[in-house]
C-alpha cells in the first residue's frame, strides 16, 4: 500500500518503508543507516548487503524523485528570507554588547534598504552629455532667477 503525504508538492506512491528510507536520507543518515531504520529486518544482514540494497533502492525512479523533492525542500527551508535576515540584523543592532557588531549590523541593514548612494566620479567628459547637462542646468538657474524676481 502506498502512502500519500498531503501538503507535499507531489503525492508519490511510495511504500511506508520507502518513504521512511527517503526521509532518513534527507535527515542526514547514511544510506546504510536509513535503510536499516526503514527495514528493521536488515539489522541482521551484512553491511555490504545493506549497502547494495540501499543503493538499488535509491535508483528506483520514484524513490529518487521523492529524495530530490525532499532534499530541495530542506535546502529551501534552510535559506533565510529577507525578513528573517532583517530581524536577525535588527536584533544584533539593538542588543549586541559589541559596538563593532552593532555598527556592522546597522550598516548591512542600511545597504539592504538602499539608504546609501553610489558616488561616481568622472575625470573627464565621456561625450556631449556633460555639455548638455550644463546647458540644461544653466537654463534652470536662469528660470529660477526670473521666477524669483517676478514675485
Amino acid at each position: 500500500m502506498g502512502l500519500l503525504f498531503y501538503g507535499e508538492v507531489s503525492l508519490m506512491n511510495l511504500t511506508t518503508k520507502q518513504e521512511k528510507f527517503v526521509r532518513g536520507l534527507v535527515s542526514g543518515l547514511s544510506q546504510r543507516k536509513a535503510y536499516r531504520a526503514a527495514y528493521p529486518s536488515s539489522e541482521k544482514w551484512k553491511d555490504e548487503s545493506v549497502d547494495n540494497k540501499a543503493c538499488n533502492l535509491l535508483k528506483v525512479a520514484k524513490v529518487k524523485a521523492r529524495y530530490e523533492e525532499l532534499r530541495e525542500k530542506a535546502e529551501n527551508a534552510a535559506i533565510m528570507t529577507r525578513a528573517q535576515r532583517m530581524i536577525t540584523l535588527s536584533d544584533i543592532a539593538q542588543f549586541s554588547k559589541k559596538d563593532d557588531s552593532r555598527i556592522k549590523a546597522i550598516d548591512t541593514l542600511n545597504k539592504m534598504d538602499g539608504i546609501y548612494t553610489n558616488k561616481i566620479e568622472l575625470s573627464k567628459p565621456v561625450d556631449e552629455t556633460v555639455k548638455e547637462m550644463t546647458e540644461y542646468l544653466n537654463g534652470r538657474i536662469e528660470n529660477d532667477n526670473q521666477t524669483k524676481t517676478n514675485t
